[in-house]
């Protein structure tokens, strides 16, 4: 891949997104992000502010809208990331809220990367959520590994919880389908670009999105209540993470990858970082942090885990350790609270 390569990426105002557009203009290479309004762009460019002369707007209202990528894409886009999507809690209707905006934002952008003969490969964001089958996060034992997407199955008229209780459910069901579809799409169109799917587990990290003290989201929110406000004692999640870092570098590295899996003309990553323990993150919190009351407690189950090795072995990752990871947050959060003027968490 050559240096000063322009890259397309959608869902560049996010958590993990805001990582990979830092991290694609510090290795030289130039940014087309999607903004859905005008606004967003002072922003944007107030965080990358070393890079400026590297970043480009496109205003995208509706990431689901072929015709505005294609027109975002112009004629010198080499590369694509793609990471927007539906979060969970941002909606109660499944269709609507989740998967419409999932399937069809996928598929949107890769018509729109079909008829732009410049593009040599498009990298979609999914999950590690999109190759087990709905609700079977917790069973004993579980070992994840690329490519078991067509093997399951998922009603997209199934009835799910309203409320927080079918947040994450419908999350799942809804990173299944659009992978689904990503995987069909390509199958029927084989074009002429070549597609690698990231799919992480639980990503926690520094937070270029935070503003606040009083405004941790996603797991970086969930890492902490469930170390000192557990539910029913216990943790929201299962204790697999992988550094937001890690994340992005894979996104960067997957430009790289050849090849396609399993008669697929894609190629899947699995991204879980090292393997760790919710023990192990209580008794790090514990270690470094002690103004911390930390209120969860075990014994704890065995997370499940997953096949990584693709990510170790063709992209050269070495995972942070967790006492990095765990502080990359902690840290963030001290500091915060200090500026404000609050002591401890």
């Amino acid at each position: 891949m050559a240096t000063q390569s322009l890259i397309f990426i959608t869902g560049g105002t996010g958590f993990i997104g805001s990582h990979v557009v830092h991290d694609t203009l510090k290795a030289g290479h130039r940014a087309r992000l999607t903004v859905r309004k005008v606004a967003q762009i002072d922003e944007l460019k107030s965080r990358f502010t070393l890079y400026a002369s590297q970043l480009e707007f496109v205003v995208i209202s509706d990431i689901t809208d072929t015709a505005a990528l294609r027109a975002g894409l112009s004629d010198d886009v080499q590369y694509i990331f793609h990471l927007a999507s539906p979060m969970p809690g941002k909606g109660d209707d499944f269709k609507t809220e989740y998967l419409q905006p999932a399937v069809k934002g996928t598929e949107a952008i890769l018509e729109a990367a079909a008829a732009a003969p410049s593009v040599k490969k498009t990298v979609i964001i999914s999950s590690l959520l999109a190759l087990i089958p709905l609700g079977a996060l917790q069973t004993p034992g579980l070992h994840i590994q690329e490519g078991d997407n067509t093997s399951i199955t998922v009603n997209p008229d199934m009835p799910f919880p309203s409320g927080p209780a079918g947040n994450g459910p419908k999350y799942s069901a809804s990173k299944i389908l659009a992978h689904r579809a990503t995987v069909e799409w390509m199958s029927k169109h084989k074009p002429h670009f070549s597609l690698v799917t990231v799919h992480p587990t639980f990503v926690l990290g520094y937070d270029y999105t935070q503003k606040d003290a009083s405004s941790p989201s996603g797991i970086n929110a969930y890492l902490l209540q469930s170390l000192t406000a557990p539910p029913g004692g216990k943790p929201i999640i299962p204790g697999s993470f992988v550094d937001v870092r890690d994340v992005s570098l894979v996104m960067l590295r997957s430009l790289g990858l050849e090849g396609g899996d399993w008669g697929k003309p894609l190629t899947e990553v699995l991204v879980a970082g090292r393997a760790t323990t919710w023990q192990e993150v209580v008794d790090i919190v514990r270690e470094r942090y002690p103004s911390v009351e930390v209120a969860l407690q075990g014994p704890f189950a065995a997370p499940f885990t997953a096949d990584t090795s693709r990510a170790e072995r063709q992209l050269g990752v070495a995972w942070r350790s967790t006492q990095e990871l765990i502080s990359s947050v902690f840290d963030q959060q001290m500091e915060l609270r200090a500026r404000a003027g609050r002591a401890g968490l």
